[in-house]
């Protein structure tokens, strides 16, 4: 899905800014640097959607002050020579698209941290493209995902009064080139062809994000099949986004291996979209389930919540549970497949 702004008009063969924004990561492994991202990534009114003095005090009452010191060792058990996983395979993946066109100019874009929306854009002006496309790199449409990257988007390009045209992309769930792209690093990967059973792991969210996009308030988690189907009220909810993308990766599989649908990063005591990943994770032993292969599709970069939450801690509560082998497949990352058919799909909508 894609919104046209500004004059389109005479851009054949012109010069093309993509800005690629991500949520973000801390600039180090370490207390101070999990604190300032924390601080940032959570008083963001789209992430924690309370009111401002609620927020507050959440933030930098409760979380900051404690939370950074309990999970340093989680980022310490992911952090590579090259730095932030999901910042070193960010870079891989525009060092290799931008190989491909050079009228293409590429930037990447944090909503927190470094590097951040702003700088990307700054340096997309100081480029002269004669276009913007701003695409979060994230499938599914979430309000405190793609919606936070582009609404701050927006925002600079008010406040440094860019007046370059713009295109916005909202979302590639449903496009065939993820499809194809999913579907084959699942089918090619060791985890797959070993595991009895088939986990995508979506990134969770609190149940109220997804019904505010409810315009009806009768459709929302109150249907029992609300996210299974599209219908007039759910085109741009996550749930159904997540839905979607695993009936076409499974019509695409042409496999009768069982499969669940799960989500994951559960925080805080709101009630979130369901049923959670740890809580799928720790029940599959008892049922005979004990080799499990985890996708998570929300996430194109590896990350803290696919080599940490998944591989790690949640691989440690299914060993707990009885569990013999669980086995994340890895994200689509720098892979040449993903790299070229997501240049073909920016060329064909934006070229």
């Amino acid at each position: 899905m894609s919104i046209f702004y500004s004059d389109q008009s005479n851009l054949n063969n012109k010069k093309i800014g993509f800005l690629l924004m991500n949520i973000g990561t801390p600039s180090a492994p370490t207390v101070k640097g999990i604190r300032t991202y924390l601080r940032e990534f959570l008083s963001d009114p789209d992430v924690i959607d309370t009111n401002f003095i609620l927020r507050w005090i959440i933030v930098n009452l409760f979380v900051v002050p404690f939370r950074p010191k309990k999970i340093l060792p989680q980022y310490q058990s992911i952090w590579t020579k090259d730095g932030s996983p999901l910042l070193a395979y960010s870079r891989s993946f525009v060092e290799k698209i931008s190989k491909k066109n050079p009228t293409f100019k590429f930037e990447i874009g944090m909503r927190y941290g470094e590097p951040s929306i702003e700088e990307g854009l700054i340096k997309l002006k100081e480029a002269n493209v004669d276009k913007i496309v701003l695409i979060p790199m994230f499938p599914q449409y979430a309000q405190a995902t793609s919606g936070s990257c582009i609404k701050k988007a927006l925002a600079i390009i008010k406040k440094l009064n860019i007046r370059t045209p713009y295109e916005i992309n909202y979302s590639f769930y449903e496009e065939e080139f993820f499809i194809k792209c999913l579907t084959s690093s699942i089918e090619n990967s060791d985890p797959y062809k070993r595991g009895s059973l088939l986990l995508f792991s979506f990134h969770g969210l609190p149940e109220r994000h997804i019904r505010k996009l409810d315009k009806s308030k009768q459709y929302c988690l109150k249907d029992p099949g609300c996210c299974e189907k599209l219908s007039e009220y759910n085109q741009m909810c996550y749930k159904y986004h997540c839905h979607y993308t695993v009936a076409k990766v499974v019509e695409k599989l042409q496999t009768k291996k069982p499969y669940k649908i799960c989500f994951q990063s559960r925080f805080g005591f709101d009630s979130w979209i369901k049923p959670n990943t740890t809580d799928v994770i720790e029940s599959l032993p008892s049922k005979g389930i004990k080799d499990v292969a985890v996708v998570c599709p929300a996430f194109v970069f590896d990350c803290l919540e696919t080599l940490e939450e998944i591989a790690i801690r949640n691989n440690e509560y299914f060993l707990d549970s009885g569990g013999t082998n669980l086995k994340l497949i890895p994200a689509l990352n720098d892979k040449d497949e993903w790299v070229d058919t997501f240049y073909d799909f920016i060329y064909k909508k934006f070229a």
